[in-house]
């Protein structure tokens, strides 16, 4: 093999070990992301976030109703 070969060889090697970690990072961030997503999930408390929902509408349509009003005026 000529030494163009050998660094052609080395850099396929590189590139496919490169690859490889990328990979199983993105698999393992994807993984744990999802694992935390239900550990954490599971909260009781059901009622408050209804009214938080209601709570956080009202708000979002207050903010829409002065923006509307500031464009119209």
């Amino acid at each position: 093999m000529t030494e163009q070969d050998i660094l052609m060889q080395e850099g396929m090697n590189l590139l496919y070990s490169g690859m490889v970690v990328v990979f199983s990072f993105l698999l393992l961030l994807i993984i744990s992301v999802n694992l935390l997503r239900i550990l954490f999930s599971s909260s009781p408390v059901e009622n408050t976030s209804e009214l938080s929902v209601t709570i956080k509408n009202d708000s979002h349509h207050k903010i829409i109703k002065e923006l509307l009003g500031g464009i119209r005026s």
